[in-house]
């Protein structure tokens, strides 16, 4: 993102990402970069990821994806965050600055499912999203003990709220109808080893026709010379 905003919804520690992610957009447009849309063939080559497969957490696919849905978040400043969805809910997440078409996309990143959790009750709740919960925790520690450093806030020290939006998502290109998810998130990240590939992990608690799932996924950055699209 340039100017006052994020340079990066996902990759930048910024400091007002809250106030550009309140601005919504009722323009009816359905952008596809990268040629990527519902019903599209996407392959990837991981070869240069399965270089450090070993040190991932990505399950990097093997086979063809095929995008069932498409999810869009306007973040005001002509910046816009397009998510791609497999079946399987892999996804492939594009970020576009100041116009939608293929020299506009800053940047490309596959994340994966990783792990769902459901709290029941109040108090288990609170351990994700009350002031000083896991989410928005300087350092988020998988089950494995892996972990992940804060991105987002990263000068901030210890809690940071973490970062609400609404993404539109799409399963018939052909309809103006959409489902709303309600998104709080932040989004962690590790470095591997010096000459390998960052992972990200993204902890969001999402809501949807009344039910709140916290999911985390797991993602690396892609390069557009590597991805091709059907």
């Amino acid at each position: 993102m340039l100017g006052s905003a994020m340079k990066s919804l996902f990759k930048s520690g910024a400091r007002n990402l809250k106030n550009k992610l309140s601005k919504a957009d009722e323009e009816d447009e359905f952008p596809t970069p990268l040629g990527l849309r519902i019903g599209a063939a996407v392959d990837i080559d991981t070869l240069p990821l399965r270089m450090n497969a070993d040190d991932l957490h990505v399950e990097l696919p093997e086979e063809t994806l095929i995008i069932v849905a498409q999810g869009y978040v306007d973040l005001g400043d002509s910046t816009h965050v397009h998510r791609y969805y497999t079946a399987d809910d892999i996804m492939v997440q594009v970020m576009t600055v100041a116009g939608m078409e293929d020299q506009h996309v800053e940047e490309l990143t596959l994340f994966v499912p990783f792990q769902s959790y459901y709290p029941e009750g109040d108090g288990a709740w609170a351990q994700w999203t009350s002031k000083g919960g896991k989410l928005g925790a300087l350092v988020f520690k998988l089950d494995d003990g892996t972990q992940f450093s804060r991105i987002w806030f990263d000068m901030t020290e210890g809690y940071a709220e973490p970062v609400e939006f609404t993404e539109s998502v799409y399963e018939d290109p052909d309809s103006d109808e959409c489902g709303e998810v309600f998104h709080k998130v932040m989004l962690y990240g590790r470095n591997l080893e010096v000459g390998k590939k960052n992972e990200y992990l993204l902890v969001s608690v999402e809501a949807y026709k009344g039910e709140q799932t916290v999911e985390l996924m797991v993602g690396v950055d892609l390069e557009i010379a590597n991805m091709k699209v059907i």
